[in-house]
């Protein structure tokens, strides 16, 4: 693995898959994907007309596992209760506090083929950039190249960098990024520039973005601010100039949940599965046992546990345990 500097490490876990990206070696963007029932972007189906949403314009329509997605533009004549073909063209979000939001649809011609959807293993390759599958009999590459760190970072929203910090905030309208440190604003400024360029990438952030950095007065040093941050983003955007008050919004096509908006979703499931991998890996004998919390016991449900049993070839057992914090789960 030494000699693999540039391209996809791709993890098939238990609940979750995980894709890391290295550039020269340096961890450049990771991915998270759940188990789940949610119609993925590029999914193609057909699906009930249940209700108009704007006449004429955009409508509600149900898929056949009973998710809800918003149908626009709308076909001509379409009539509530036909059948339509749809595309998903973004994943059904959940929002902090529980909200869900719909996915996103428009119409696909009527002789489409039926299809799921790219998974992430997919999506990496279509990239054509390089992609290695890593397992958890062998050594922890993610964790060497910076995985759990980055995980920390999403899950928290706040990002340290060398004289300052960022605060990634979720919002139902749009993600905002928060600047904060001791340096002087132009200097604290141009620093946070790269830093939130890097990140926007790093966690797959996209959608409508805000950013609220220290105001600079003098227009020079707002388009010095720009400069830095369109030198280091890679990512396919627009973006405003920064105005007076120190704020600058970036606009990119979103498909799917960010990292953070995945990380952020359920602090107890993370703590299920990153139990889970932990037991993948553990290189003890006999039987396994997995101690936790009783909120995060209660998500570590038979599916998951015979999974974990076969690819380990060991007996699982669980032990729910009252005194112990969320993310205190421990194998023995």
């Amino acid at each position: 693995m030494a000699d693999f500097a540039h391209g996809w490490l791709y993890e098939a876990g238990i609940g979750e898959n995980r894709a890391l990206r290295l550039d020269n070696g340096d961890l450049a963007q990771i991915r998270v994907e759940r188990a789940g029932t949610s119609a993925k972007a590029g999914a193609v189906v057909d699906a009930k007309f249940s209700q108009q949403w704007v006449a004429g314009k955009s409508g509600i329509v149900t898929l056949a596992d009973g998710q809800e997605a918003l149908l626009q533009p709308l076909p001509k004549g379409l009539t509530e209760g036909a059948t339509v073909r749809v595309e998903i063209i973004r994943a059904a979000m959940t929002e902090r506090g529980g909200q869900t939001k719909r996915a996103k649809a428009r119409p696909a011609e009527p002789d489409s083929p039926l299809g799921d959807g790219p998974d992430l293993l997919a999506e990496i390759k279509a990239t054509g950039i390089p992609v290695k599958q890593v397992h958890a009999h062998e050594e922890d590459v993610l964790a060497r190249h910076g995985w759990h760190e980055a995980i920390e970072q999403a899950e928290s929203g706040r990002i340290e960098f060398e004289g300052g910090s960022l605060l990634i905030s979720l919002t139902p309208a749009m993600t905002l990024i928060d600047v904060d440190g001791p340096l002087a604003p132009l200097e604290l400024a141009k620093r946070a520039a790269k830093e939130i360029a890097l990140a926007l990438v790093r966690f797959d952030i996209a959608g409508n973005i805000g950013v609220d950095f220290p105001t600079l007065e003098a227009k020079a040093d707002r388009v010095a601010v720009m400069a830095v941050f369109d030198a280091h983003m890679t990512m396919k955007c627009e973006r405003t100039a920064i105005n007076g008050f120190g704020f600058m919004q970036v606009v990119s096509r979103k498909v799917r949940p960010s990292v953070p908006e995945i990380m952020q979703e359920n602090r107890v499931v993370n703590a299920a599965l990153k139990l889970l991998r932990q037991a993948e890996r553990d290189r003890g004998s006999g039987g396994l046992r997995l101690t936790a919390h009783p909120a995060v016991a209660n998500k570590l449900t038979a599916p998951l546990l015979e999974e974990l049993a076969k690819r380990t070839g060991r007996m699982v057992s669980l032990d729910p345990r009252g005194e112990i914090a969320i993310e205190g789960g421990s194998i023995g």
